[in-house]
């Protein structure tokens, strides 16, 4: 039987299970099905799936840290959503909140492991941090100014209060 265990990752070659931080998780190639999703429904609405999905579950996994340390300030938390980010394989994150309520948060992810700007790919990648940080600050928020640094592989963008259209 052969366990890697690295940290918070555990792979348990026998059971064949994949786990991190305590989930049990399976391993796909994201970029695949960015790309086949937007072949199969086009670059807009398959942005606009994986959009929805990303913003639960960011939502989903703040509000279950913060049960779990209520007494965490929001930059800790930020913090244990950024080693989710690094344990799961999406890059090193580094988001910068704004002193005070008002104003953008930077978000910066190097090494990503997808790089787009548009389409699933910017979806799947920013979506989750948009729902996570909406929980964390009780305020909904949108992806603005995405751009992709090649020479230094990171993918930046903004996070600020969503606009009706």
């Amino acid at each position: 039987m052969v366990i890697l265990m690295v940290e918070d990752l555990v792979l348990e070659n026998g059971k064949g299970e994949l786990r991190i931080l305590g989930r049990r998780y399976a391993a796909i190639d994201v970029g695949s099905l960015c790309k086949h999703l937007e072949g199969l429904v086009g670059e807009k609405v398959a942005e606009v799936i994986i959009d929805h999905h990303e913003i639960r579950l960011g939502d989903e996994d703040a509000a279950s840290i913060r049960r779990e340390k209520p007494e965490a300030t929001i930059a800790e938390l930020v913090e244990e959503l950024s080693h989710m980010d690094r344990v799961s394989g999406i890059g090193v994150t580094n988001v910068i909140l704004p002193n005070g309520s008002a104003g953008d948060i930077a978000l910066e992810i190097s090494n990503p492991i997808l790089n787009g700007t548009k389409g699933a790919e910017k979806a799947l990648i920013l979506s989750y941090w948009c729902g996570a940080l909406s929980c964390l600050l009780g305020r909904k928020l949108d992806v603005k100014n995405v751009v992709y640094d090649e020479e230094k592989n990171a993918l930046r963008c903004e996070i600020g209060v969503r606009v009706p259209k």
